[in-house]
């Protein structure tokens, strides 16, 4: 993976009458900002803004995808600790690229070179600020972004931030990105045989990308009075595991070499919730593995339920402190089966509460009456249980029944029933199987 900044593709063309394959390629390193000197106004507020009250000299900062190193002469200017990361063929194919590298080289004593790949997936050092400039949204192949994300998280230090910034070309300039130039989830600019890549990814996407590997949007940290119209940036915090780390296999990605002269003939999409499901199944049953699946299961359960729903709030606490729900979502009551229950079944779900059981046997009583004692008719008469395996779905169904007597339901879903609904999810945002699914379950505990 990564031994050369080029992809090669193919694409099928007519050629005197005859259908004929011919190569296209995308370079990476031809989407580095040509004529920009310094970060520009919008960055320059950025980094101002993220490292106040730091002292410069005690600061180490990982500029991924440097480039020209636009940004890394202006923060080591300023004092910080930089390490560049770039392929070396940049340097070799500009001239100005090169002599600005040789220059910072010779410069700037708080300046460290890092090649890219090999360099950087080796690198063993823990930063305080991790830059990810405009960087995931010119990579082609999408689970190489949650690679290079996944790496970042490895280099960040348990209170350093990510820096996610990116420019909103598509939004500006809705007019050159047209479905005649459509790319997996993207568009390939540039004419030619030789091209460059674009996807913008909306804040949900962004958001959901890096938190899949381990970080958290900080909302404390505000970059939105920050000058810039074209752009946009987020901290993020590392708090939590890389939750996709088996289903993306980083060190086998990372072994994994391609000749970049073959033409690479997996070009599918890929979403966050295809890594989510994946993971489920390197997740065993038990104790040591039951934080794991909470935090799974509520990101699957919210990606389903992303448009009805509002964040899960993990393990949300109630009666004035006394109690905790696994996780809560509020309902945002616009259209899907939250408001329907409202309107077709008078089920009051002003928010929605999950309980996770990460056990190999069937649930007992004990786990419905827990959930079933948190549903009142001022928070909730709706919940959901998600457990591994409804081995015996009748008594799983008689559970549900017996808590309906006091108009309380309470809907099981199984690791089958997420990877189902992730797949109606998936498959164009079918939002009515969903629904379904849900009205269903309703059905059978009210039948």
């Amino acid at each position: 993976m990564w031994e050369n900044p080029i992809y090669t593709f193919e694409e099928e063309v007519s050629e005197k009458g005859k259908i004929v394959k011919k190569p296209f390629y995308i370079n990476v390193t031809y989407s580095v900002p040509r004529r920009e000197k310094d970060p520009g106004k919008a960055l320059i507020g950025v980094f101002k803004k993220i490292t106040a009250n730091l002292n410069p000299k005690e600061v180490n900062i990982l500029d991924v995808g440097a480039g020209k190193l636009r940004n890394t002469l202006w923060l080591l200017e300023k004092g910080f600790n930089v390490w560049a990361v770039e392929f070396p063929e940049l340097r070799d194919r500009l001239k100005d690229a090169k002599e600005k590298w040789d220059f910072a080289e010779k410069n700037y004593k708080n300046f460290h070179k890092v090649t890219f790949p090999c360099d950087f997936i080796k690198l063993k050092q823990k930063f305080d600020l991790v830059l990810l400039i405009n960087e995931i949204n010119v990579m082609p192949i999408p689970i190489e972004r949650f690679a290079i994300v996944s790496l970042c998280r490895k280099k960040i230090k348990n209170n350093g931030m990510l820096l996610w910034h990116q420019w909103r070309a598509k939004s500006n300039h809705p007019e050159m990105y047209t479905e005649e130039n459509e790319f997996i989830d993207g568009f390939l600019m540039g004419s030619g045989p030789n091209h460059t890549f674009y996807v913008e990814h909306d804040r949900d996407q962004s958001h959901e990308i890096l938190y899949s590997v381990g970080f958290e949007f900080d909302k404390d940290m505000n970059l939105h009075k920050v000058p810039s119209n074209s752009c946009y940036s987020y901290i993020f915090r590392p708090n939590h595991m890389n939750l996709i780390e088996d289903a993306l296999n980083l060190k086998e990605m990372c072994n994994t070499k391609h000749d970049p002269k073959k033409p690479i003939t997996n070009t599918n999409c890929l979403d966050v919730l295809d890594l989510y499901t994946e993971q489920l199944k390197y997740i065993s049953t038990g104790r040591d593995q039951a934080h794991n699946f909470h935090l799974l299961s509520a990101r699957i359960f919210y990606e389903i339920f992303r448009e009805q729903l509002g964040e899960p709030e993990i393990e949300n606490e109630i009666n004035e402190s006394r109690g905790r729900i696994d996780f809560c979502c509020r309902n945002k009551n616009k259209d899907g089966i939250f408001k329907n229950l409202k309107d077709t079944w008078d089920i009051k779900c002003p928010n929605i509460y999950v309980e996770c059981k990460n056990y190999e046997n069937d649930l007992t009583n004990t786990e419905y009456s827990q959930l079933s004692d948190r549903l009142i008719p001022d928070r909730s008469m709706l919940g959901f249980l998600i457990c591994r395996d409804k081995k015996n779905k009748a008594k799983v169904l008689k559970h549900c029944q017996d808590r309906k007597k006091g108009n309380k339901y309470i809907i099981v879903l199984d690791d089958k029933d997420l990877v189902q609904l992730s797949k109606y999810k998936l498959n164009d945002e079918d939002d009515d199987r969903i629904n379904e699914f849900i009205h269903n379950k309703i059905k059978e505990i009210v039948d």
